[in-house]
């Protein structure tokens, strides 16, 4: 019973996935062809950073909730220090990803603007949009890294 609703919820995220990427070919259960500048190609690529962040999260949730407790009976002084570093990293990572955030704009005008002197002004223009979506994931995906390496040592 699980299997077959997984088996109908993944169906139906490959269509959502294919209707907004505009590949009809996606629909018929085959792979799009290997064009690294189709709109599934750049809607894929755009999203990665914030998959990998989706991805990594759960993983420092549970090491956190399983080294928790044993920190606390075994070491109440670094137990506050990780809770503390918690709450302050989230603050800082949302901080860093608010600017990066505000100054995508600029870096994709910049860009573009760079892209109009190329011989391929689209290839350009999809690549700034993937730069961006990479700069405004980074703080984030930065400090989940970080914590999966410390917290998993």
């Amino acid at each position: 019973m699980q299997d077959e609703q997984l088996d109908s919820a993944r169906r139906t995220v490959v269509l959502g996935i294919a209707i907004l990427a505009c590949q009809p070919d996606v629909i018929v259960n085959r792979m799009p062809k290997a064009n690294p500048y189709s709109c599934f190609s750049v809607y894929h690529s755009v999203l990665e950073p914030w998959t990998r962040l989706a991805a990594g999260v759960p993983d420092v949730i549970n090491l956190r909730l399983t080294a928790m407790p044993w920190l606390w009976l075994l070491d109440p002084v670094k137990a506050v220090a990780e809770t503390q570093r918690m709450v302050t990293e989230k603050h800082e990572a949302w901080n860093e990803t608010l600017v990066a955030l505000y100054q995508s704009p600029m870096h994709i005008l910049f860009d573009t603007l760079g892209a109009s002197w190329t011989r391929a002004p689209h290839v350009a223009f999809h690549e700034a949009v993937i730069d961006s979506s990479r700069r405004v994931a980074r703080p984030s995906n930065r400090r989940v890294k970080a914590n999966q390496t410390r917290l998993s040592s």
